[in-house]
């Protein structure tokens, strides 16, 4: 789940229609040359804006955001990753495994077994050997419920994983039944039912994790220390500082197996949007997330910088508390989704580049077009009204808007919104170091604007919406929904023996949604990024686009 606020310069949205066509058309010749660049030199350091970590933490096992996850991938390895490192911007549409901590994978059963092979030159940054116990810890970790993980790469549909998530496994008992150890390198994978393309998933994790430093740990100390904030990885770059509010610095791995990255150093540092824009347009910082809107627009045509543009299946809108308003969230959920002018923003703030739908669940294959019998909800005030009046809505109720971090033009265009069909709201607004508590495990609101998973499988999915199934108990239900029907015909769907026969199931589930819906979902969005032109190769993490590892093949052309 993510809650960052994208940064956008402030215009009115309420206004007629601002073109972009332009600013649009010259992307493709952007991205042309840049993509056409020198030979790669070695050297010099990279500085990347991010917002900061809604945690401390930098580890596999417990993230929750893109704060945590941009500074993770250049530390830690997966065992194989989905997508290929090209020249250019952008990875290929079609593309193969890339193997990382495995060598080689031979499948054994269609879809289910395979015997894996790791590499033997892959190390711990403290000169520790990975091996077929690092690998086997790493996935009992991100399972066991004992251990408080919240890994968005889970390592799902494994021989055993349910046990660990249901019943969890104490110090030292390091055991997972569907990884079995052949010997120090090689190691057989079972799962429980075949899942087409399974290792093509961006959201099936298989980190290894140093059983040598975390083994025999207290669960209470994995997430405190030195190596909450400073870990030792395996991946391209070394952890050197982690500087709270402001910045973490890294290092080149002069053993990593791949040979030692071109970059000598990397730092991302820490701020709010305006801030790192400031910097960016400065050339303090190479590369930046700015959001769709009036800032990429401005920033794109500057002869020093250039934008990439990547879409995201996140389906984002709003949460309503149905523990604080159980009689009324689901009508508002439905009267949010009547009275945002999606179109609107879409012109006015993003530049185009949202994805508007109200479908949750789109983007899990085989779920891609509404079920028959499916209500889309058009923006229309008077409807959204009407729904309102029907649910017996007090008008002059006010709604707590929770916002992490700030507030920026969408949020004030969507209060207006909002406040103009009969739903006053109100800002509660606070810090991002805040969020963990605030959003996910008090869920101390009555409204937030976020968004809900955005997997390829439905058990991470399900995360989202399943009875109970709130942050401390494993999942991110921060909407506090239940419904028994819904939760049955999901578990049916799991049950199923074939792809087709689950969807089948979900659909029906969908529909149930549809009318009483968990989510207020408006759009999915896209990230916008800005580079300095001195930056060759840039493709960072993205959510749920990443390539293996970032930053390693990224380089510095000063000139």
């Amino acid at each position: 789940m993510s809650y960052t606020q994208i940064p956008i310069t402030r215009r009115s949205i309420l206004k007629g229609t601002v073109g972009t066509a332009a600013a649009w058309s010259i992307m493709p010749t952007l991205q042309a040359a840049y993509a056409a660049q020198d030979s790669p030199v070695e050297g010099g350091r990279f500085t990347f804006g991010n917002g900061k970590p809604a945690e401390p933490i930098i580890n596999p096992n417990s993230t929750i955001g893109t704060g945590q996850n941009v500074l993770i991938e250049p530390l830690f390895l997966r065992l194989v990753y989905p997508k290929l490192w090209t020249e250019g911007m952008n990875p290929p549409d079609e593309f193969e495994l890339e193997y990382a901590v495995a060598e080689s994978m031979i499948e054994i059963e269609t879809d289910r077994v395979w015997e894996i092979k790791l590499r033997e030159n892959v190390f711990w940054h403290d000169g520790e050997q990975v091996t077929a116990d690092d690998l086997i810890f790493g996935v009992w970790w991100s399972l066991n419920s004992k251990m408080g993980s919240f890994s968005e790469t889970p390592a799902l549909n494994i021989l055993g994983g349910q046990k660990l998530i249901d019943e969890g496994a104490e110090v030292g008992d390091i055991a997972v039944e569907g990884l079995t150890k052949i010997d120090d390198f090689n190691v057989r994978l079972e799962l429980t039912v075949p899942t087409a393309n399974y290792w093509k998933s961006w959201y099936v994790g298989y980190w290894p994790m140093p059983v040598h430093i975390f083994g025999g740990m207290p669960f209470d100390q994995l997430y405190t220390g030195e190596h909450a904030t400073v870990p030792v990885g395996n991946g391209p770059f070394k952890a050197v500082a982690f500087v709270e509010d402001q910045y973490m610095e890294f290092e080149a791995f002069d053993d990593f197996y791949l040979g030692r990255p071109l970059l000598d150093s990397m730092v991302v540092r820490f701020g709010d949007g305006p801030t790192l824009t400031a910097a960016l347009e400065a050339q303090e910082i190479d590369g930046m997330n700015v959001g769709g809107g009036a800032t990429f627009d401005r920033l794109t045509t500057l002869d020093y910088l250039v934008g990439n543009i990547v879409t995201t299946p996140h389906p984002n809108g709003f949460v309503t508390n149905f523990e604080r308003l159980p009689d009324h969230a689901a009508a508002i959920n439905k009267a949010i989704q009547h009275a945002i002018d999606v179109d609107t923003i879409n012109t006015q703030l993003f530049s185009n580049t949202l994805t508007p739908g109200q479908n949750f669940l789109g983007h899990m294959p085989g779920m891609e077009e509404n079920p028959e019998g499916w209500v889309e909800r058009e923006y229309n005030p008077d409807k959204a009204r009407e729904v309102l009046q029907e649910a017996g809505w007090d008008a002059n109720r006010t709604l707590e808007w929770l916002i992490i971090g700030t507030t920026s033009p969408l949020t004030d265009a969507i209060m207006a919104m909002l406040a103009a069909v009969g739903l006053k709201a109100e800002y509660r607004v606070v810090d991002t170091n805040a969020a963990t508590d605030e959003l996910y495990r008090e869920t101390n609101f009555d409204i937030v604007m976020t968004n809900f998973g955005p997997y390829d499988f439905m058990e991470p999915n399900w995360k989202y919406f399943k009875t109970d199934w709130t942050f401390n108990n494993g999942g991110f239900n921060t909407a506090h929904y239940a419904n028994a029907d819904v939760d049955a015909l999901i578990q049916s769907g799991l049950d199923a023996g074939s792809a087709e026969e689950a969807n089948e199931f979900y659909k029906q589930a969908l529909l149930l949604m549809n009318d009483n819906p968990p989510h207020a979902t408006l759009y999915r969005g896209a990230w916008a990024y800005v580079w300095n032109t001195r930056v060759q190769g840039a493709w960072p993490y993205q959510y749920r686009q990443p390539v293996r590892p970032p930053f390693e093949r990224v380089w510095i052309q000063e000139s």
